[in-house]
């Protein structure tokens, strides 16, 4: 699909996991035309097995920064800490100049979904990578003000 600093992006067609299939099927059908879906939109009740493997994420513009609003449980077993309220410019190797950071940046920016695989860098040997999707989602301003980030986390 494309490469974005050094990640490059997949379509959801070429994922193996059911789960980020599954969250960007449900980001695309909360979209209208062809713009990010109403954050008032996401309905956490409508999605309950996802959410495990979500992270609702605020985004800053000024200056760029994207805080950890909610970090599902299977995201926080598989990680080395729980990141919950924190800003990603807090978290050792997250900040500002970050491939993770680039994608949030460039996904609230271009209010594209982006789709990838990154490697596994936690706690658990087992897990060989991870494919993730970072959805964005419009604020009143009709500006991306929230990302939705699913992560599954695959042995083979």
């Amino acid at each position: 699909m494309g490469d974005l600093g050094g990640i490059k992006l997949i379509q959801a067609s070429e994922l193996s996991s059911e789960i980020v299939r599954a969250a960007v099927d449900y980001w695309q059908s909360k979209r209208t035309d062809n713009a990010p879906p109403d954050r008032d939109s996401f309905d956490p009740l409508e999605v309950p097995r996802l959410l495990p493997y979500l992270m609702w994420k605020d985004v800053r513009r000024d200056p760029w920064d994207f805080r950890y609003r909610v970090v599902g449980t299977t995201v926080r077993e598989h990680s080395r800490h729980n990141w919950t309220g924190k800003w990603m410019s807090e978290v050792e190797g997250q900040g500002e100049g970050s491939r993770v950071f680039s994608v949030m940046r460039w996904v609230s920016e271009q209010g594209k979904v982006a789709i990838f695989r990154p490697p596994y860098v936690g706690p658990h040997k087992e897990f060989k990578y991870c494919e993730a999707a970072v959805m964005p989602w419009r604020g009143s301003a009709s500006l991306v003000d929230r990302v939705l980030v699913a992560v599954d986390f695959l042995t083979d």
